[in-house]
């Protein structure tokens, strides 16, 4: 709808008012045949509307707004569980997702791009995740995902969907050797993804791996101490063309409750 508020000392203004409705639905069945077992399965379709942002930001030059984006809906099955073997506790999901009217940000120009409704994709992808108590002052775990996203834009035949790593892979260690310390050394591992230049060309970033520390020490129940570092062998990555992720970094905190 447009209208057009009165004019006051010669200027004028025009708003537009856009009205959208849609409907979500979800639903799960859950079965635990025993006390360290559960099974579910879950259906859901949702929408995501197109925000301001996403409609009108010109992204300080770099971007054309695009009024008329749609919504984009996306319909999901999963398929998931968990069992816990004594210590040992294992999770994972597999689940597939249909997109319709999926909003990407297409590059139409050198550093110009414009958000638009690509048509239809299909994602799917399964997790697993593994926790382990070894004694009562030692934890292990970790989780790897597997994502796969076909996606396709028929004017740009290079398209690629871009900041998703296929593989991602999450391990850690709770280490507690004395009363009030703790250590925990974790390592965050990502395959390649795509990502896409200002120029339109997209290309494959390198995977890395890596390696954090963070050691907590509590003098009493109101003050602790923690150091520690992140990614400590100083990898050097991106996830982003053009913007290279921080190096090796340290860090000294000191946290008192009252």
């Amino acid at each position: 709808m447009l209208t057009d508020p009165p004019s006051f000392s010669g200027c004028t203004a025009k708003l537009n008012f856009v009205i959208g409705s849609s409907w979500n639905a979800q639903g799960a069945l859950r079965w635990a045949p025993d006390e360290d077992s559960d099974l579910r399965l879950s259906i859901s379709s949702r929408t995501r509307f197109p925000t301001l942002a996403d409609r009108f930001s010109s992204r300080f030059g770099m971007a054309i707004a695009n009024p008329d984006l749609k919504a984009e809906r996306a319909t999901q099955v999963e398929l998931g569980g968990s069992r816990r073997y004594g210590p040992l506790r294992a999770e994972g999901a597999v689940w597939y997702s249909r997109v319709n009217d999926a909003i990407m940000a297409i590059t139409i120009a050198p550093s110009t791009t414009i958000n638009r409704n690509l048509g239809n994709g299909d994602y799917y992808g399964a997790e697993l995740s593994l926790t382990a108590t070894v004694s009562s002052g030692l934890s292990l775990g970790g989780n790897y995902s597997w994502v796969k996203r076909e996606l396709t834009d028929p004017s740009v035949a290079a398209f690629r969907p871009t900041g998703v790593p296929t593989h991602k892979a999450f391990l850690y260690a709770d280490w507690s050797p004395l009363a009030g310390l703790r250590i925990m050394p974790n390592v965050d591992i990502a395959s390649a993804r795509w990502v896409v230049t200002p120029a339109g060309a997209y290309y494959r970033t390198g995977d890395y791996a890596l390696a954090n520390l963070s050691i907590e020490y509590a003098f009493t129940a109101a003050i602790d101490v923690s150091v520690g570092g992140r990614n400590l062998f100083d990898v050097n990555h991106a996830t982003a063309d053009g913007y290279p992720e921080p190096g090796r970094s340290l860090f000294l905190s000191l946290r008192a409750r009252y």
